[in-house]
C-alpha cells in the first residue's frame, strides 16, 4: 500500500463514524418531529421492521407495529403538549437524548437511548429521570 493510499484509508476510517453519527442524529430529529404530530408515516419510515420500543418505567416492549398502533392514543396525549429534546451523547452507534415532555397536566423528564442499523432505528429505550426538566 502506498503512503497516499494509506493516508486516504485512515482519513476515510475517521470520517465514516462521523457521517453515520450525522445520519443517526437526523433520524432522532425526525423521531421528535414525528412525535409532535403522531405521524405514522414518519415512524414507519425511520423504524426497522424488527424495531423495539422499550418503555422501561412500565416494563413494556413494543414491536414496530404495536408502536404504530399506539400513535392514535399518543396523538390525543400530545395535544397541547410541548416536547423539547437535546442530544446528550453520540457514541458507538448509540445516541442518548434527554427529553422534556410538558403536558397540560404534568411534566416528565426522560432519558431516551436510540440504537441503529444502517439508516433505521432498531431500538428506542425510554426511562424517566424525574418530573422537573432541569436544563431546558
Amino acid at each position: 500500500m502506498t503512503r497516499l493510499t494509506l493516508t486516504i484509508a485512515v482519513i476515510l476510517s475517521l470520517m465514516l463514524p462521523a457521517v453515520a453519527d450525522e445520519a443517526h442524529q437526523a433520524l432522532v430529529e425526525r423521531w421528535y418531529s414525528g412525535l409532535a404530530t403522531a405521524d405514522r408515516t414518519t415512524f414507519n419510515d425511520i423504524l426497522a421492521d424488527d424495531a423495539k420500543v422499550i418503555l422501561e418505567d412500565i416494563d413494556a416492549i413494543q414491536t414496530k407495529d404495536e408502536f404504530l398502533g399506539s400513535l392514535d392514543e399518543w396523538k390525543n396525549a400530545v395535544r397541547g403538549a410541548t416536547v423539547r429534546h437535546r442530544i446528550a451523547s453520540t457514541e458507538n452507534g448509540t445516541i442518548t437524548v434527554f427529553v422534556c415532555y410538558q403536558f397540560p397536566g404534568n411534566t416528565t423528564y426522560m432519558r431516551e437511548i436510540f440504537n441503529f442499523r444502517g439508516a433505521k432505528i432498531i431500538e428506542s429505550a425510554q426511562s424517566s429521570v424525574g418530573v422537573a426538566c432541569e436544563g431546558f
